[in-house]
């Protein structure tokens, strides 16, 4: 990842004097303020929209399965394996990011994650043979995986990281909210669903045209730990420390729990509710929309409050939210329950990476907040696959007696996330 210096001043610094002081404090607004110039403004556009651009990949293939699987005549078992090559895709990000990045720098990361991604929809929006079609989701999984790792990193070291970061996952909810709207569009208007990959395709074009402009001060600039003792040893030193490892298994559970509900909420609607595939695709935006409202709404609320002690509240309220879904059988009261959820579930994501910079030394952030998020990030995969899998042999009731375990097993990993800290 980019080296420290690359980062705009952490929330955490005191101001080296009055005037500092006066201009960035807890109550400024969340424009860069004092050493930060109008150069970072670009980068926290590109940051987001970057985000923007991996919550319209994840949200896009649920909205599309009841599409895919006629087009292409196969069954949940081939859907659900889009999810597995797409994981494959995460996992080797995991433990190649920070040597990519270290290498090439913040700005050529961010440009090889969206060229990757490109190389994605370049192979889907022509609707390609099955086999070419599911391989794309490697790319995708790899590119997004690449950006995901650096915008984290960037953002939490950023003043008032905690709002910053709300605003980040709030982008990454738009891109979601807006995926299967646009998607199920494609798919209703017109005989070609494969052509929402080609607003894909355009929309990923901008984003390596923006990112190449904003970051060009660390483009392709190898970081001051390029060779030698730099990436391998930050990285080892960071897997060497429990909480790494607790909150990369909260958030592979979270963000898994996260992609599953909406992306197969829709076919759960479809095959057990009999909704008409049009209404459950608006359903899935609205728990999308709900992720985006609560992760802006929310931040301040769980700051003040406590994070740790809000997580766990969350998560119970969760738990009545998603029984209500599972026991109600109405398609109104499932839709209100599903926002509801998105919102309640929001923050959890933005309030995990600032309590692992609140653990761990600062010169382990880097090599952290890139494994954790990116490990997190192939929950978005493996789940989604895990459900798939086993709803192609006993049916897609089974999300909701998956997501209610995703929950629980959040709820006991938080906790020893907390304990962790006060040791």
């Amino acid at each position: 990842m980019a080296p420290i210096d690359q980062f705009p001043t952490c929330e955490n610094e005191t101001p080296n004097d009055a005037e500092a002081q006066s201009v960035a404090t807890e109550e400024t607004s969340l424009l860069p303020t004092a050493k930060e110039d109008r150069n970072d403004v670009a980068k926290i556009i590109t940051v987001n929209f970057a985000m923007l651009m991996a919550g319209m990949n994840d949200a896009a293939t649920g909205a599309l399965i009841p599409y895919i699987q006629p087009s292409y005549n196969v069954g949940l078992l081939a859907v659900a394996i889009l999810y597995l090559v797409n994981f494959s895709g995460w996992f080797l990000a995991a433990f190649t990011n920070i040597h990519l990045a270290s290498r090439l720098g913040m700005g050529g990361t961010l440009v090889i994650g969206a060229s990757i991604q490109l190389i994605a929809y370049a192979l889907t929006f022509w609707k390609p043979p099955f086999l070419v079609f599911s391989s794309s989701f490697f790319f995708t999984g790899l590119g997004v995986a690449c950006l995901d790792a650096q915008v984290n990193t960037y953002v939490a070291h950023m003043r008032n990281s905690h709002r910053w970061l709300g605003v980040l996952h709030a982008a990454y909810g738009l891109g979601a909210l807006l995926s299967p709207i646009a998607a199920t569009m494609f798919a209703t208007k017109t005989p070609y669903w494969h052509l929402f990959y080609l607003l894909m395709l355009f929309l990923t074009v901008c984003n390596i045209a923006w990112s190449s402009w904003s970051f060009r001060d660390s483009l392709f600039k190898s970081s001051n730990y390029a060779d030698g003792e730099g990436a391998g040893d930050q990285l080892k030193a960071a897997l060497s420390q429990k909480s790494v490892w607790m909150i990369s298994l909260f958030f592979f559970l979270y963000v898994g729990a996260e992609v599953t509900a909406g992306g197969w909420v829709i076919e759960f609607l479809i095959e057990v509710r009999h909704s008409p595939p049009n209404i459950a695709g608006y359903v899935a935006s609205g728990f999308w929309g709900g992720l985006m409202i609560g992760r802006i709404l929310l931040a301040d609320i769980t700051h003040k409050l406590g994070d740790r002690r809000m997580v766990f509240i969350y998560i119970l309220m969760g738990l009545g939210l998603q029984l209500v879904f599972w026991l109600v059988l109405d398609v109104a009261v499932d839709a209100i329950a599903i926002s509801l959820l998105g919102f309640i579930i929001a923050p959890f994501f933005p309030v995990g990476v600032l309590v692992l910079t609140n653990i761990l030394p600062r010169e382990l952030h880097v090599a952290a907040i890139g494994f954790t998020a990116t490990v997190g990030q192939a929950g978005s995969a493996a789940f989604p696959f895990l459900t798939g899998a086993i709803a192609s042999k006993a049916g897609v009731a089974v999300l909701q007696p998956i997501m209610v375990t995703l929950l629980v097993g959040m709820f006991l990993c938080w906790g020893l996330i907390s304990r962790a800290k006060r040791n």
